[in-house]
């Protein structure tokens, strides 16, 4: 239940912040840039240098799955057909002495790809696979053309969705990461594009995958895809809590990594920008994950039954209500998870007087979002009554209600009756 829905059913509403302070992760990276959110609750466990502008290198191609398959979600079987914009190359040499004046999504001589020929057609799906698996840049840009008709339109509505997730510091030239000057972003952003594209269950499926087939097409025999995030794969790296997600490099940006892991309910998204050793990305996301996924859980009490400091002040009261509650109210967290909360006090129509143990309130914990954690009923402690100044608005308004004629009428009745009554006691 989201606090916004209710606004319209509140007579009096008061917000009182809970300030819960986070206890740091103790923990130490090789990249020049990280962070680490709770994907659900999007809480920063662990940060350094998140906001600082770095080249993402392919975790770009996590933003390009993300907004393709919004643009095309059930197309996933559909054969698209390479066109030569597509799979277009260009040495790296050239581009930077061009000074990149060329088509930015040009494919560099030498980089990722799985050999994808003009006139080739392959699902979307295979070519999903490819670009996420293999980090194949052709596969990027055939997706990119599918998808929204010419990469140029494409790169123009996936900088529009990125904003809109609220990356303010991020902007693509290209929809798979090999560099341009101006193709940067920030560990912050890319958590955030990342959580988004956790969402769509085809994705999530696809960076957890090891090993892939990818099906003889018109122009080439079958191929096997190969994970390069080692999280997921036997071996020195192995971390048995990953899901995913994409691993990136070029010379510029060094080496990038977003790696996600699970435990429980609970999926930690860790980003790590400009780390010089390759073996450092995993080293860096399993020392992250563990520190965090280490904590224990906490308990704090942010509400105790009883008396309460909280007051109703009612028009015509004769004293302020005060209030308690029969039940407390606790939330547990991990340390490292600041928990932002809100309380609102949702005052009733109350009417006087007003009962003790009456029902007058509530107390309403949310979290930063508005949605509803627990509400408090809170109840008078004592009786109160209407001033004597109350009293009399109160009887004059019901007399008013009766009505001037009505009104009018019993006072000459009342008159009628006494003269009557003197008269008769005259004789």
């Amino acid at each position: 239940m989201k606090i916004k829905r209710i606004i319209g059913l509140i007579f009096i509403l008061t917000s009182i912040d809970y300030s819960l302070f986070a206890e740091p992760l103790a923990v130490s990276v090789k990249a020049q840039s990280a962070i680490l959110v709770n994907a659900r609750t999007k809480a920063i466990l662990f940060e350094k240098n998140a906001y600082a502008k770095q080249f993402p290198a392919s975790i770009t191609k996590i933003a390009t799955a993300a907004y393709a398959l919004q643009l095309k979600p059930n197309h996933l079987d559909h054969l698209v057909s390479a066109e030569q914009e597509s799979i277009a190359s260009i040495s790296e040499d050239a581009k930077r002495r061009s000074n990149y004046s060329h088509p930015p999504y040009w494919i560099e001589i030498g980089s990722s790809h799985i050999g994808i020929k003009k006139g080739e057609e392959l699902t979307f799906r295979d070519l999903l696979y490819g670009m996420l698996i293999a980090t194949a840049n052709d596969a990027s840009n055939v997706i990119a053309q599918y998808t929204a008709g010419s990469i140029p339109k494409f790169m123009e509505g996936l900088n529009q969705y990125i904003q809109q997730l609220g990356c303010k510091d991020t902007f693509f030239f290209n929809p798979h990461g090999l560099h341009h000057p101006k193709h940067q972003t920030t560990a912050y952003d890319m958590a955030m594009i990342s959580i988004e594209a956790l969402k769509n269950p085809t994705i999530r499926e696809i960076v957890k995958t090891i090993r892939y087939i990818r099906p003889k097409t018109n122009r080439q025999e079958p191929t096997v895809l190969l994970q390069t995030n080692r999280l997921l794969r036997s071996g020195d790296f192995y971390y048995s809590k990953a899901i995913g997600v994409k691993t990136g490099k070029t010379s510029q940006a060094n080496n990038t990594f977003i790696a996600a892991a699970q435990e429980g309910d609970r999926t930690l998204i860790a980003v790590l920008l400009n780390v010089k050793d390759r073996d450092d990305i995993f080293k860096d996301a399993i020392r992250l994950f563990e520190a965090a996924f280490n904590q224990p859980k906490v308990e704090r009490v942010l509400v105790r039954s009883g008396q309460q400091k909280y007051l109703l002040q009612l028009e015509g009261a004769n004293t302020p209500i005060k209030t308690f509650s029969k039940e407390s109210a606790a939330i547990s967290y991990y340390p490292a998870e600041e928990p932002k909360i809100k309380a609102y006090l949702k005052w009733d129509k109350c009417v006087l007087p007003v009962k003790k143990g009456e029902k007058v309130g509530e107390l309403i914990l949310a979290n930063e979002d508005g949605t509803k954690i627990k509400s408090l009923a809170l109840y008078a402690e004592e009786n109160v009554h209407g001033s004597m100044l109350h009293r009399i608005k109160k009887w004059l308004t019901h007399y008013k209600k009766i009505g001037f004629y009505k009104l009018a009428g019993m006072v000459l009745m009342a008159c009628v009756i006494i003269v009557v009554f003197r008269f008769l006691r005259r004789r």
